[in-house]
C-alpha cells in the first residue's frame, strides 16, 4: 500500500476521538461490505506549487498561529454539531465540522514548516496526505525549498469554506468535498540570505480550491486526499 510514498494505515499515529467521524448505527444482513481502497483517487491536475508563486503557506515570523484559524466567515459557516451526534443530520454536522477542522490544521501545519524553512517537511506533513499524489505534487518544491533555505512570512488566510459533497461510510472512510477561498495577500518569500522574492506579475493571491477530506477509518483521522487549486477563480 503505497510504501514508498506514505505510511500504512496501522503506522499512522492515534488522534483524538474527537475527530473520529460519527456514523449512524445500521445493521447489515447478507451483504458483504468491502473497502475498496484506504485511498480516493486522484484527479491529474494536482497542486504545483511552483505555478503559481508565493501560494504555498507561511506564518508570520512573530506569530505563527495567526494562520491557524479560518476566518470569522469560515468559522460562522460552520455547522454547530451535538455534543453527542446521534441523528443523521447531528452525525454529517460533527463530521463536516472536524472535516473542515484538519483542513485548518493542515495550513497551520504547513505555514510552520514553511517559516522554518521547510526542515523536516516530510515528517510533519505525511499524515495530513491521504495519497501519494498529494506528497509527489509537493516534493520537489519542498525539498528544494529546504535545501536552498528558503522560508516565508506572512499568514495565508482560509475566507469561506463551503461543502459541496459529503458522502457517508459505513465503514469509517466519509468524505467531505470543500470549496476554500484562501487568501495568499499576506505571505512572502524570502531566500536564505533574506532576499524577498516578489510575486510574479499578475500572479493571483486570493483564489479558490477545491479539497476533498477523507477519514482513514476508526480511530484514525482525517486527511487530506485531493486539493486542485483554480487561480482563474477569484474569491
Amino acid at each position: 500500500m503505497f510504501t514508498e510514498f506514505c505510511p500504512k494505515l496501522r503506522e499512522l499515529p492515534m488522534v483524538s476521538s474527537a475527530i473520529t467521524p460519527k456514523r449512524t448505527i445500521a445493521v447489515l444482513i447478507g451483504v458483504a461490505v468491502i473497502a475498496v481502497g484506504a485511498f480516493a483517487i486522484v484527479r491529474s491536475g494536482v497542486f504545483e506549487p511552483e505555478s503559481v508563486q508565493g501560494a504555498i503557506p507561511g506564518p508570520g515570523s512573530s506569530s505563527p498561529s495567526a494562520s491557524a484559524s479560518p476566518s470569522p466567515s469560515a468559522s460562522e459557516e460552520a455547522p454547530t454539531p451535538s455534543a453527542s451526534p446521534t441523528t443523521p443530520g447531528q452525525i454529517k454536522a460533527q463530521n463536516i465540522a472536524d472535516a473542515k477542522a484538519r483542513l485548518v490544521k493542515y495550513y497551520e501545519t504547513t505555514a510552520q514548516v514553511a517559516n522554518n524553512g521547510y526542515k523536516d517537511w516530510d515528517t510533519e506533513l505525511r499524515p495530513f496526505w491521504g495519497h501519494p499524489a498529494l506528497r509527489s505534487s509537493l516534493r520537489a518544491a519542498y525539498t528544494q525549498s529546504a535545501a536552498s533555505g528558503d522560508y516565508t512570512t506572512g499568514a495565508a488566510s482560509i475566507e469561506t469554506m463551503n461543502v459541496t459533497e459529503y458522502k457517508a461510510s459505513d465503514v469509517g472512510n466519509e468524505e467531505v468535498h470543500l470549496n476554500a477561498c484562501v487568501d495568499f495577500g499576506q505571505v512572502r518569500n524570502f531566500s536564505e540570505g533574506g532576499e524577498e522574492v516578489p510575486r510574479a506579475s499578475g500572479a493571483p493571491s486570493r483564489y479558490q480550491f477545491d479539497y476533498v477530506m477523507r477519514h482513514q477509518g476508526k480511530d484514525s483521522y482525517w486527511t487530506v486526499n485531493d486539493q486542485s487549486p483554480h487561480p482563474e477563480q477569484a474569491c
